[in-house]
């Protein structure tokens, strides 16, 4: 099933200009919580996991960590918005918009605030095209923390000094109504990794009855010595063929996550392909210090676009 932006449905909409605040993420919220492709969990609640229908084709964008920029010059890429107009492709964005994570500015949140406002405006635009994925900086949590930086209460008080508790407590609504998994016709995709033990198809749509689960979704980092045995916070290719096998997804499916960059390869890019060896397992990252990539398939082989060409390296001969 497709559902393609309604233009009378717009403008019936923004007849006395266009939503704003509270009534904004209302409206987001309600999106994601009647996504097309996201059935409902045993309680008939919107369940974890979008299922794109065959043929779909994606655009697949990483962590974004506040940077607005590398969004829209991914949406400006080639037909893009075009694209997403008249309904022909299906946006994921794996998490994680929120929290500048550059040295220096972590403490920094109006460019946090920015972006997600962004998005709901996108989910509102484009109502059923639009996939965001919980990450795990799509929290309040004081816990969270970079660097010693707790970003999530960082971000809970500049929310509340500059919109109010109303407006904090409807981003709360928000972040717990959204899903944690997409699965396509030849690839699947959350924020972290697969947890330990694999899931089935079932368990993502019932995923809040399964708590460590949907933690280690948000949260599980891949574990970069390929021989090693990870440890309970990281997974290996172990576990993606597990998950693979349960999901009943062919073994050669690709498997994209986010949230854990490896800068350490000298990689400008911000993507990273059959990562420490994994066939069809990749990561992406499209905030700053990338090219701004993003993921999509032609005649279906996986290819990565970037919205920052790389520039021209020049020589000089004395």
């Amino acid at each position: 099933m497709s559902r393609k932006p309604d233009p009378a449905g717009v403008a019936k909409a923004t007849a006395k200009g266009p939503l704003e605040g509270v009534a904004l993420i209302e409206r987001a919220i309600e999106v994601v919580e009647s996504d097309p492709y996201r059935p409902g969990d045993s309680e008939k609640r919107p369940g974890g996991l979008i299922e794109l229908p065959k043929k779909a084709r994606p655009i697949i964008i990483g962590d974004l960590h506040a940077n607005l920029e590398n969004l829209n010059r991914i949406f400006d890429f080639g037909t893009n918005r075009a694209d997403l107009e008249a309904g022909a492709i299906e946006c994921i964005i794996v998490g994680d918009i929120e929290h500048d994570d550059r040295t220096g500015h972590m403490k920094e949140m109006d460019s946090s605030l920015a972006i997600l406002e962004e998005l709901f405006r996108l989910l509102d635009r484009y109502d059923g095209h639009i996939h965001y994925l919980r990450g795990n900086h799509d929290t309040f949590d004081e816990r969270l923390r970079k660097s010693g930086i707790a970003q999530g209460l960082e971000f809970k008080m500049l929310l509340l000094a500059k919109r109010g508790p109303e407006y904090v407590a409807a981003v709360q609504r928000f972040f717990e109504a959204l899903p944690i998994f997409v699965m396509g016709e030849n690839f699947v995709i959350t924020h972290a990794g697969p947890p330990h033990g694999g899931l089935d198809r079932q368990e993502l749509v019932d995923i809040r009855r399964y708590p460590e689960k949907y933690h280690q979704l948000m949260w599980t980092r891949v574990n970069e010595f390929r021989d090693g045995t990870p440890s309970p916070k990281e997974y290996g290719g172990r576990d993606i063929k597990l998950a693979l096998e349960m999901l009943n997804m062919p073994p050669e499916t690709h498997f994209v996550v986010g949230h854990n960059p490896l800068w350490g390869d000298g990689n400008t890019v911000g993507f990273w392909k059959d990562v420490v060896g994994i066939k069809n397992h990749h990561i992406i990252y499209s905030g700053s210090g990338s090219q701004a990539p993003f993921l999509t398939f032609e005649g279906g082989e996986l290819v990565v676009k970037v919205g920052i060409p790389k520039k021209p390296e020049v020589y000089y001969y004395g």
